[in-house]
């Protein structure tokens, strides 16, 4: 599906003529022979012959020809019926003159024409009006195209197009929620169909939405895009976009960009040096040196950390000084157990954590939440608590741990850890 800002001219002009090619000339004298005159628009015998060389030359694409004899209809119409007969021409020539890269406004007048000539077919009606709301469209005048589309539909037009192009008229008329919703339905009906709804209406509904304060809508439609097209490429998006840009890269803390980065790393989505080495500072910063050890391992055995780059060095020599003085794990979970809050224990679980011993880290979480305290972070422990579970396997108390966060942009990373829970696969490269 064409999620485009405006609509391709060419494409537009071939439709046009594609469904206005063949006029039905029909004399008043055959009319009355006919138990029933035809419900088409009529034209008297002065004027027949030149809509039938009009539409021969049309057709040849002769326009100089075409022009002539259009020119004479329009001059000798007498009727609205004679009138129709000349702007449908009309708009056929002007139509074909239209370049792939041409403005479809001059279009407009005959378009317009014929919408307000009674003498169009009503069965024609729908497909001008149609035509008209894609020019106001492509000329940015929302308005009047999501009025022109809503119209088209009442008149009973059908086209792919039509419900795309009312969402994306609804949207972009300052109704993202609306239009999303219409989407949504197209989406529906795809599945139903058993064809697998176009990667760009996923896109381009949720870079909508994101400008909503919809974020369950969001991440609805983020979780359906990364299912049906599971890519590494697409979480490292979803991932970025959520919390490295905008308006949240302003508001996120370290802590909770380091459990971004290491949703990245879950998805195999980590995308080159500069993240591994951002992802590998700021675990010394927030505490877990070992991780910051563990990533940095990772980006030299895949190749993307070089071992001689000075910041490797740097971080590393950083990592070792901090876990030389943060004493064994057994002295850290005796200093966990003596607190009198879960301060030292969430960070002991975070030690854990960060060196991939999920049961223990488990453990450690959970001691934090019974202690409590003032200063132990409930959301951020159920974050890391759902981390520990999901890494180790246990899924179920991983998405009921998740399920806890309740409170600002922590909910939201608990959500996108839930979605990769539940996700069908391993994301593709």
């Amino acid at each position: 599906m064409n999620t485009r800002k405006t609509l391709p001219r060419a494409a537009f002009a071939a439709a046009l003529i594609a469904t206005t090619s063949s006029i039905a000339v029909v004399m008043p004298a055959e009319a009355k022979k006919k138990e029933e005159a035809p419900a088409g628009p009529k034209v008297s015998p002065e004027i027949r012959n030149s809509v039938v060389a009009a539409q021969a030359a049309l057709t040849a694409k002769d326009f100089a020809t075409a022009e002539t004899n259009i020119a004479a209809v329009e001059a000798a119409a007498k009727t609205d019926d004679e009138r129709y007969f000349g702007q449908v021409l009309r708009l056929q020539l002007e139509a074909n003159k239209l370049g792939p890269t041409s403005t479809d406004a001059p279009l407009t007048p005959m378009i317009d024409a014929l919408i307000a000539n009674p003498s169009t077919p009503k069965t024609e009606l729908g497909r001008f009006t149609y035509m008209r709301a894609n020019i106001s469209y492509n000329a940015k005048q929302y308005p009047a195209a999501l009025a022109g589309y809503q119209r088209a539909k009442e008149l009973g037009y059908t086209t792919p197009n039509l419900p795309l192009q009312l969402a994306r008229a609804k949207i972009l008329n300052g109704d993202p929620s609306g239009g999303a919703a219409d989407l949504e339905a197209m989406v529906a009906a795809e599945k139903a169909a058993g064809r697998k709804p176009d990667e760009d209406l996923y896109k381009y509904t949720i870079t909508a939405l994101q400008k909503t304060t919809d974020v369950a809508a969001t991440q609805r439609w983020t979780r359906d895009w990364l299912y049906a097209y599971p890519t590494q490429k697409n979480w490292h998006t979803a991932i970025f976009v959520f919390g490295f840009q905008g308006a949240n890269q302003k508001l996120i803390t370290k802590r909770e960009r380091v459990d971004l980065f290491r949703l990245l790393r879950a998805t195999g989505s980590l995308a080159g040096e500069q993240e591994y080495l951002e992802y590998a500072d700021l675990a010394v910063e927030i505490g877990v040196a070992t991780e910051s050890q563990s990533v940095i391992k990772d980006g030299k055995a895949s190749g993307k950390l070089a071992a001689t780059n000075a910041n490797v060095a740097r971080i590393s020599a950083d990592a070792a000084s901090q876990l030389a003085k943060e004493g064994s794990a057994a002295a850290q979970e005796k200093t966990a157990a003596a607190s009198p809050n879960g301060l030292s224990a969430a960070g002991t679980g975070d030690f854990y954590l960060g060196n991939n011993n999920y049961p223990k880290a488990i453990e450690m979480y959970k001691l934090a939440l019974a202690k409590g305290g003032d200063k132990v972070n409930v959301d951020e422990v159920n974050t890391h608590l759902g981390i520990a579970y999901l890494q180790s396997g246990d899924k179920a108390s991983a998405k009921a741990a998740f399920a806890l966060v309740k409170n600002g942009l922590r909910a939201q990373i608990a959500q996108l850890w839930t979605t990769w829970a539940d996700a069908p696969g391993a994301p593709t490269a």
